[in-house]
This record gives C-alpha cells, structure tokens and sequence, in this order.
C-alpha cells in the first residue's frame, strides 16, 4: 500500500539514495533539507511517517523530533542514530535504527511496521 513518507536530511547523496529506495517500495516520499520547512510540511499536510536522518546533528535531531511530537503527535517517526546516540531518541521515536550500511532493508521494514500500525489504530478509533 502506497504510503507518504516526509524525508529529512542534510546529506544530498544519503538523501537520494534513501528516498529513491522508498519511492522503488511504492511509497511517495516528500524531502527537504531545511529545518524550517520539514516542520512546514508536517504542520501542513498528512503524512504516515517522518524518517529523520544521521546526517543532522545529534542536538538538531532530538530538537525537531520533539518539535514534530508537539506539532502532530501521531506522526510516528523513524530516526537514524549510531549506537552510542540511540538511547536519546527512545522516548522520541517509534522505530530507532541504526543507518543502513549495505541495504534500505531494515529502513523500508521500519516504515511498514510504523506505517500498518497507525492504520490499525485508526480503524480502531472509527469502528468505536
């Protein structure tokens, strides 16, 4: 099921090669580089996950992580994270992982996990 995915990073070429392989999944997939407009873009449209980059300052990414909770709570958010940064995201994030070294793989299970469970819940909150 196609899926829309906001992509934030400051890395070009991490960026590009994560989305393209997003988009090969069958997913639409929004990105930006700038801070200011990932926080547009969600205020502003409907997406079913945020997958925030390693490329951003560890200081940086926990700052929008909570500025994207605060905006839309429901948004569930996969982070990237090296080992020794991912405890700081644990209460931010649905899905923390480790950036992908050889395959997206464990990326794109991240995403249909996140995003098959905020479908569920919401049948859930309509059938009541």
């Amino acid at each position: 099921m196609r899926r829309r995915i906001l992509s934030f990073g400051h890395n070009s070429t991490l960026l590009r090669l994560r989305n393209a392989v997003i988009q090969s999944a069958g997913h639409e997939v929004i990105t930006t580089k700038e801070t200011t407009l990932v926080l547009e873009l969600a205020r502003k449209q409907d997406f079913d996950a945020v997958v925030i980059c390693n490329s951003i300052p560890v200081v940086l990414r926990e700052a929008i992580a909570r500025q994207l909770k605060r905006l839309k709570p429901e948004i569930p958010l996969i982070i990237l994270c090296e080992e020794e940064e991912c405890n700081r995201f644990k209460t931010l994030a649905e899905i923390v992982i480790a950036p992908p070294a050889f395959s997206q793989d464990p990326l794109l299970h991240a995403i249909t996990r996140v995003t098959n469970k905020t479908k569920d819940q919401q049948r859930r909150i309509k059938a009541h």
